[in-house]
């Protein structure tokens, strides 16, 4: 292990510059019919649900019936529910997709249970059985404490079908698709479901009904017309690709004063496990969300130049609604998507987070793909479940990063890492990456006390930074010398360790308290997240 001295390397945060305040959406979920997510996830894996899942799952005897003590009244998983509402607070979930959305029709999934139909699943193989719907999803999302977003199918659907949708979930009078509703569920309030998407990725070759990104454009606005005067209060997401193709300029300069939000989606780490060459891994999986953080500056970039050209005065958002760290050789649609993460992969998503918070002041929301089970923080088996590494990053940003003011930051001291990342244009056009990454949120209380939250990635692999001046220029009488800190920290020497169900706590964060002297050690490849009361 290298270090360096405390004469060459320092981090600055700087109360007085903020950026914006932190959107609680930035700390959303994704729930897609896809693999183990929905069946096995959210519902319990049982006979009665698996022979209709898709064909990648194990036959129905494989699986052990999850115990009823297991289940909330309304049949969902109550150890899944209670990690994403009281530990995760999960503030907002995307659903049905996903690439699921493109074939998907929604009236298969409401009414009785045993007259929904059971359909081809288009998008990742096998047959559908609607068992889990509009209805069902609602209901696990007021259960949860959990805003719905649902994504409307522009592949196979068409607009009617679209505003029929939102009459059924929104519709408070006395027509067709509000009355349905009130019988399938028996109440009279509507769902109110506020976020809608203009569909899922309809740039992608992969996709049923792919489009150009004129042709999208020109019946994305026609739609976003027809929505807004069925329900004015929805916020509609235009489909983005990654934020920096033509694409995304194409529909933004059409769609830029009909939508609230433009959605990008981009992950991190595909085709990264290369066992004969670890250090090759780990450099183009750490340092990945680099390219995230420029694609949102680019897209800032785009918005703003079609909100000039169409003289829009309302601000738009972006919505990365898909992100996350996938290697798509190892959560493969053949095994549900199913990746186990190492410590490596957490780091990465603590870099993630860390761009989010920097960029507070154009993201609003951020989906983590996906919630459950599918490359996601948590893996359920038949009668309980375990957080992967994943899963501690986004507990602390979740915890201690929301609420507050995004404050800039300054690691220009910072070594900056040479090595080969994914893509590999971060290093020559975006700029070498910091090897130390950093983000600070600041918290206000009305009896004028403050917290300052700091999260700091060390994604350096051999090199530690000893006695690290931490600087934050605070106004007169202010500082943090003295004050007493909580140390949030994770870090293994095993860069390949993993969570699972034998050892579900073979990588989790450690917790201390001290006073801050001014300064810190960070060992190579950490994250560590202070909090300090002031």
């Amino acid at each position: 292990m290298a270090t360096t001295t405390t004469d060459e390397v320092h981090i600055d945060v700087f109360p007085s510059a903020p950026i914006a305040p932190v959107s609680e959406y930035i700390f959303s979920g994704f729930l897609e019919h896809l693999g183990k997510c929905i069946y096995g996830g959210i519902l319990p894996a049982s006979p009665d649900t698996f022979p209709h899942s898709p064909r990648n799952l194990a036959p129905a005897d494989q699986f052990t019936p999850t115990p009823k003590e297991l289940l909330t009244p309304e049949g969902f998983r109550k150890d899944v529910l209670e990690v994403l509402r009281d530990e995760l607070n999960t503030p907002l979930v995307r659903w049905p997709g996903g690439n699921y959305v493109s074939s998907y029709h929604w009236e298969d999934g409401v009414g009785p249970l045993e007259e929904r139909r059971r359909r081809p699943e288009l998008a990742w193989g096998g047959e559908e059985s609607n068992l889990f719907g509009t209805d069902e999803f609602i209901a696990w999302c007021r259960v949860a404490k959990i805003e719905p977003f649902l994504v409307l199918n522009m592949g196979t659907g068409t607009l009617r079908e679209a505003l029929n949708w939102i009459e059924y979930c929104n519709g408070t009078g006395d027509t067709y698709y509000a009355n349905l509703r009130r019988k399938n569920t028996g109440k009279d309030e509507p769902h109110n479901v506020k976020y809608w998407a203009l569909g899922n990725e309809v740039w992608g070759w992969w996709q049923v009904g792919q489009e150009t990104a004129s042709a999208y454009a020109v019946r994305a606005r026609q739609w976003a017309h027809a929505i807004k005067l069925i329900d004015p209060n929805v916020k509609l997401v235009g489909c983005g690709e990654t934020g920096l193709n033509a694409w995304d300029g194409v529909v933004l300069d059409e769609l830029v004063d009909k939508v609230d939000l433009h959605s990008i989606h981009l992950y991190t780490g595909f085709g990264v496990r290369d066992r004969t060459k670890p250090e090759r891994e780990y450099g183009r999986s750490v340092y990945g969300p680099d390219a995230a953080e420029y694609a949102i500056e680019i897209a800032r970039g785009l918005i703003n130049k079609a909100r000039i050209l169409k003289n829009v005065s309302k601000p738009i958002t972006l919505a990365f609604d898909e992100y996350g760290v996938w290697d798509n050789t190892v959560g493969t649609p053949a095994n549900g998507l199913r990746q186990i993460y190492t410590f490596t992969d957490a780091l990465a998503m603590a870099s993630w987070l860390n761009v989010f918070v920097r960029q507070a002041d154009i993201v609003e929301i951020a989906c983590i793909a996906q919630s459950v089970n599918v490359i996601s923080p948590l893996i359920v088996g038949p009668t309980g479940l375990f957080r992967q590494t994943i899963y501690w990053p986004l507990y602390l940003f979740s915890k201690y990063m929301r609420g507050g003011t995004s404050l800039r930051t300054s690691t220009a001291s910072s070594p900056r890492f040479t090595g080969e990342t994914l893509p590999e244009w971060i290093g020559t056009i975006k700029g070498a990456p910091s090897e130390l990454d950093v983000s600070a949120v600041l918290h206000s209380s009305s009896s004028n006390r403050q917290r300052l939250c700091v999260s700091v990635v060390n994604r350096a692999e051999h090199t530690a930074f000893e006695d690290i001046a931490l600087r934050v220029p605070f106004e007169e009488g202010k500082r943090l010398e003295g004050v007493e800190v909580e140390v949030n920290e994770m870090w293994e020497e095993d860069l390949g360790a993993v969570n699972g169900f034998e050892n579900p706590e073979r990588v989790v964060v450690k917790t201390r308290k001290e006073r801050w002297s001014g300064r810190w050690t960070f060992k190579e490849h950490s994250f560590t997240l202070f909090v300090f009361d002031l």
